[in-house]
């Protein structure tokens, strides 16, 4: 600005707008010494001045402390300011626990005050960690509800993004066909059918397989896998269990079952694995 022939090196003042003067004079401490203090109530005026003056030490140190200052009552904000300052790597950041937090983040003041662009993105994310696409639902409500007659518009675009053949009959039919922002719009009403028409005609569903029929999985939430029976390398069946955590990338045993099984299916209900064997019946 000063040393090449840009018009600030004629001028004998020089006007920076938006600039916080004590960030400012944080910037030009660093510029001597190597340091500056990050905390709380400068971090976000400090990342200002520092992506203006293109100091990308500190501009990267600011969102280092952000990504480490996540909360659900301040991740939208902080995802917003990020986004706005060019920083992809706390946006990531953001989004990855907005994803993680997702019910804890809907409850907020903050998700009742995006508007509708950034509600779509957020709901249409496979990596939503939702016990149930009932919480999407009512996420979506709420938002709308904030503000119904400007936002009850924006509920059949919205309600595309919730995986409604998910949800269990008893919900679609009691919660949602009885909602009154629901039977007053033809298009959510259309929707709510094509969920019903997804449990009442189980022999077409391999036809109606689209995102809404998959359920979200959260990566950064990983779970356990479990090994479970098998054969030997002579060919005879095993009873033990064997379980692998990836965030330690460690097998350990798990209790054995009773019996020998192997070529066995599996599955998880209510927190407990079963073990599913076919049996043939031999006729003579």
């Amino acid at each position: 600005m000063f040393t090449h022939d840009m018009v600030e090196s004629k001028q004998d003042e020089i006007a920076m707008q938006g600039i916080d003067p004590n960030a400012l004079e944080s910037l030009v401490n660093f510029a001597y010494n190597g340091r500056v203090q990050i905390d709380s109530h400068n971090v976000e005026s400090l990342l200002v001045a520092s992506s203006f003056l293109h100091l990308q030490a500190v501009k990267e140190a600011c969102c280092s402390f952000l990504q480490h200052s996540l909360h659900p009552q301040n991740v939208l904000g902080i995802r917003n300011f990020g986004d706005q300052y060019m920083c992809p790597q706390l946006v990531e950041a953001t989004n990855k626990y907005i994803q993680k937090h997702f019910r804890e983040v809907m409850l907020t003041e903050e998700f009742l005050s995006l508007d509708r662009y950034d509600v779509l993105d957020i709901i249409s994310r496979d990596e939503l960690n939702v016990k149930s696409e009932e919480q999407v639902f009512e996420a979506i409500l709420k938002w709308v509800k904030k503000d119904e007659e400007e936002r009850k518009g924006h509920l059949p675009e919205l309600l595309v993004k919730v995986r409604l053949p998910l949800l269990t009959p008893h919900y679609l039919s009691d919660r949602i066909a009885t909602e009154d922002l629901i039977k007053s719009s033809l298009k959510c009403r259309d929707l709510l059918d094509e969920a019903k028409d997804y449990h009442l005609m189980p022999e077409r569903r391999p036809l109606l397989q689209t995102f809404k029929t998959r359920p979200r999985c959260c990566t950064d939430v990983p779970g356990l896998i479990y090994a479970v029976g098998g054969l030997t390398s002579s060919g005879d069946s095993l009873s033990t269990v064997e379980c692998y955590d990836p965030l330690l990338n460690k097998w350990s045993p798990a209790e054995d079952m009773k019996t020998v099984r192997s070529r066995v299916g599996v599955a998880v209900l209510n927190g407990k694995c079963h073990v599913l064997v076919k049996f043939l019946k031999l006729c003579t």
